[in-house]
């Protein structure tokens, strides 16, 4: 059953990363991320409460909802951020994302157009509201010894496998002590309130600075 729930959770991650970007077109980036939050929350609750071997299996599945976003969006919005350096990274001179040179000799977003409207969400919207951009690839920093979105991206790297690290240094510990594998889903759940408090300070889009 533990590996039944941990294939559907993989199967539903696949299926939420499939739909990642429509789901942030049409609802935005800060919904996304706080609602998958939200349901590992719940799904960690359920799974700490519940002893119905067929509820608990769901829950694992539905986890895939948080591991594929944050396997996607926080990627999303660091290249959004070095797109914008100027507005999110002040005093940092911005390495345009996926630069190319133009007929005028100037440079132009290789993945991104002009922006039309405000960027949104972690997302450009070009021309109607319904139209929503893809977020760019992983461009280096053309400025030597400068900070870019690569180094960011091996932060971000850094930090979700060490998150699964921590864990297992002291989880065992404290699952031995209790005797009881339900303390392990009760951190689950605890961190996740945690991780919904802190995702509500992260920057989204240029209103989240004047907020």
């Amino acid at each position: 059953m533990g590996s039944l729930g941990l294939f559907l959770q993989c199967a539903t991650s696949t299926i939420f990363s499939l739909a990642m970007s429509r789901l942030v077109c049409r609802f935005g980036s800060r919904r996304i991320y706080l609602s998958s939050l939200a349901s590992f929350t719940a799904s960690a609750l359920v799974i700490c409460l519940s002893k119905s071997v067929a509820l608990v299996t769901a829950m694992s599945a539905l986890t895939g909802f948080a591991y594929a976003t944050l396997q996607t969006l926080p990627y999303t919005l660091t290249c959004h951020y070095h797109k914008e350096a100027e507005v999110f990274m002040p005093g940092a001179r911005s390495a345009r994302c996926g630069s190319a040179p133009t007929q005028a000799g100037g440079e132009e977003a290789a993945c991104f157009q002009s922006p039309k409207h405000d960027s949104v969400s972690g997302y450009l919207h070009f021309g109607g509201d319904n139209e929503c951009a893809q977020p760019c690839g992983p461009v280096l920093s053309p400025i030597p010894g400068k900070r870019g979105v690569g180094l960011d991206f091996a932060v971000l790297d850094s930090t979700f496998l060490l998150s699964q690290v921590f864990p297992t240094l002291f989880m065992g510990t404290v699952v031995q002590l209790t005797k009881s594998v339900t303390t392990y889903m009760a951190s689950s759940a605890l961190f996740g309130f945690m991780a919904i408090y802190f995702g509500k300070h992260i920057v989204f889009d240029q209103r989240d600075l004047r907020a």
